[in-house]
């Protein structure tokens, strides 16, 4: 097995994922697990695989995605540091409908699936923490879902970059065609929208990285009315 840093493995312990296990628990993890490199716009899933391994990113960043037959690939879900991915994969024998890409050059600790699933029988004070992650992938998808729906594309920017503010901080480290696949837009509208932003002083832009000097006024319904 490979051998890992103690910060790494005190990055897991004080992760939001792990809030509440034992230190002793969560250092187990890296036991019966490897690190496995994924270097940027690799795939770490395709869409039809059967995947079984679960993984928890170390350093670096996974775009968990869905894409249609047209090609168009929309954003839902991204990983970070300490985050798992592909908790319920261990517990399926069918293909996903997702894709995941390094997002950056990532690091991950992989842990296969029957020793996964041990894990999880001997350690079920992780249990709540696996149940709660779910839930939070499951209500970010549904989120999606109705952004796409209901809300003008104008809308959906502001809603990510307050996300990915909230999640990140800033600056933030994407391009607008990676802020376009998330709000589920093309890139030109993304553009318009962000110049308008940066006209109000909102936001600052320079090559992949966006600057938020407003957050709260992202969360301001008045600026749907934003004309694209």
């Amino acid at each position: 097995m490979a051998q890992f840093t103690q910060s790494e493995k005190d990055v897991f312990r004080t992760a939001p994922f792990f809030k509440g296990v034992p230190a002793d628990v969560v250092f187990r993890l890296f036991d019966i697990g490897d690190a496995v490199h994924f270097p940027k716009n690799t795939h770490v899933s395709a869409i039809g695989d059967t995947v079984d391994p679960v993984f928890f990113v170390m350093s670096g960043l996974l775009r968990i995605s869905a894409c249609a037959e047209s090609g168009r690939r929309i954003t839902f879900l991204l990983v970070k540091r300490g985050e798992p991915y592909n908790l319920l994969g261990p517990y399926l024998d069918c293909g996903r409908f997702l894709e995941a890409e390094a997002a950056r050059p990532t690091r991950c600790l992989r842990i296969q699936g029957n020793q996964f699933m041990t894990f999880v029988t001997d350690h079920p004070v992780i249990v709540p923490n696996i149940l709660r992650w779910i839930g939070i992938g499951l209500d970010s998808a549904n989120s999606r879902i109705l952004d796409l729906m209901e809300k003008k594309v104008e809308n959906r920017v502001l809603r990510v970059l307050s996300t990915l503010y909230e999640k990140f901080g800033t600056p933030l480290l994407f391009t607008s065609q990676e802020i376009s696949e998330i709000a589920g837009t093309t890139p030109e509208s993304t553009l318009r929208t962000m110049g308008q932003l940066r006209d109000m002083g909102i936001i600052t832009t320079q090559r992949g990285q966006i600057r938020i000097h407003d957050p709260a006024a992202l969360k301001n319904i008045e600026f749907g009315s934003l004309k694209i």
